[in-house]
């Protein structure tokens, strides 16, 4: 086995393939030409394809490559220029030399002809570091430049456009793709038409249409794609915020419509697969199917099987919890929890009835078709957009059985709701909903 000196790491990297597809394999023959000349055996080739040398990314094949010699795996690690190891100064390159020097490693760059143990090289490693620094810092504003000229002018500023879309080079604009903007039309319709995502997936892949990247469709693919601002012909921008520690731009990854900096209205950059009322109902759909938790990430609720789940609620004072179906019934969680509620009940076929004939009689028939041709799931959608919340109270005192007072009855009222808003209030004989405006 050979002494770890007599070994050496390679690390490439290429952030964008401006110069074609064999840059990397162009860096890699040099670094090992270099290697045999200066007798050294080549153990492993470290890759970071597609990754900035300036940006705050994961690097995995950096970390793996300064590990291999601080961990005294191999001697030497060998860089085709040291722009291509790092883009940030001597801040991330000094500590580097530092722990190199430490357990006896050297850094080479063969473009740049150094060898970190060269008389005078950390001066040369420093000042080649900064430039590339500063070259990073003025090409991303020269490229900020760019793109805030072509935003001005509804124009694509560049990357891959979403599935289904292409750029016309003419114009720099969006307009469908000839080949794949007929299965994008066909993935708007399925969410449209409120199909889960997953479904549509499994659909797509049934009949072999490749993902955007190849191989298989995924749920994640489908949501991102859904929610691309250009899948309805506007622009998009990724969100910047500052950086107080690093004292710079940092991108968040959140990526939404960018406006006109005048109007403040989104800008249009050519013909989307969908309009953006209907990415907006889309939108609408998929948000109710998450839910944001404490850890900050977007979950997935699951879709109810019961009409008014989430709706009701116990108006027992002092309660407030959510009421579930157990057998024919909607009853206080609170209750089968064993909570000291005393627990509100309704029956379910009753109060399903009753709430949904109230709501179509207060829509003046508006929903009426709607409602009548859509499933449940339609109609759990029709019911959020007017009722924000149903509070059930216990009815006071037994009475006969057939009591008319004690039958549910629905009256509409206004009162304010949440944040000051004229909200509708629903009165069932000992049950009450909070509403959101009528349709």
């Amino acid at each position: 086995m050979r002494h770890c000196a007599e070994q050496a790491d390679l690390y490439l990297r290429l952030s964008l393939d401006r110069e074609g597809k064999t840059a990397i394999e162009r860096q890699e023959a040099d670094c090992r030409s270099w290697a045999d000349r200066d007798g050294l055996v080549v153990r492993s080739v470290h890759v970071d394809r597609g990754r900035s040398g300036y940006q705050d990314v994961v690097r995995s094949g950096f970390d793996n490559a300064r590990y291999a010699v601080t961990s005294g795996e191999v001697g030497t690690l060998v860089v085709w220029k040291l722009d291509r190891l790092s883009r940030k100064g001597m801040g991330e390159v000094g500590p580097l030399l530092d722990e190199f020097e430490r357990v006896g490693g050297r850094l080479v760059s063969v473009m740049d002809r150094l060898d970190s143990r060269m008389p005078g090289a950390r001066l040369a490693i420093s000042s080649l570091s900064e430039w590339a620094r500063q070259e990073a810092e003025t090409q991303g504003e020269r490229i900020r430049h760019a793109k805030q000229f072509l935003r001005r002018r509804g124009r694509w500023i560049g990357g891959r456009p979403p599935y289904g879309l292409a750029v016309d080079k003419g114009s720099g604009q969006l307009v469908p793709d000839t080949e794949t903007s007929v299965y994008a039309r066909l993935i708007a319709d399925e969410a449209l038409a409120g199909t889960p995502l997953v479904k549509i997936a499994r659909l797509l892949n049934e009949y072999e249409v490749p993902a955007p990247r190849g191989g298989l469709w995924q749920v994640g693919t489908l949501s991102q794609l859904l929610r691309a601002p250009a899948f309805a012909g506007l622009l998009p921008e990724t969100r910047v915020v500052w950086d107080e520690e690093r004292q710079r731009r940092k991108y968040t990854g959140v990526v939404m419509p960018y406006r006109d900096e005048v109007s403040g209205d989104p800008v249009v950059v050519g013909e989307g697969i969908v309009s953006v009322e209907e990415q907006q109902t889309i939108l609408a759909v998929l948000e109710t199917r998450t839910r944001m938790r404490a850890d900050g990430v977007r979950h997935p609720i699951r879709e109810s099987v019961h009409l008014l789940t989430g709706l009701l609620h116990c108006g027992v004072e002092g309660c407030g919890v959510r009421m579930s179906m157990s057998g024919a019934s909607y009853v206080c969680q609170g209750v089968r929890l064993g909570h000291t509620c005393a627990g509100a009940r309704v029956m379910a076929a009753s109060v399903e009835r009753a709430v949904g004939e109230a709501f179509l009689e207060r829509s003046a028939g508006k929903v009426a078709t709607a409602w009548e041709r859509g499933g449940l799931r339609a109609r759990r959608s029709l019911l959020r957009g007017g009722i924000e919340r149903i509070w059930v109270t216990k009815a006071e005192g037994r009475g006969r059985r057939f009591d008319p007072a004690k039958r549910l009855r629905i009256d509409w009222a206004e009162g304010p709701g949440r944040n000051g808003a004229q909200k509708g209030v629903v009165v069932l004989n000992h049950v009450e909903a909070r509403t959101c405006p009528g349709p």
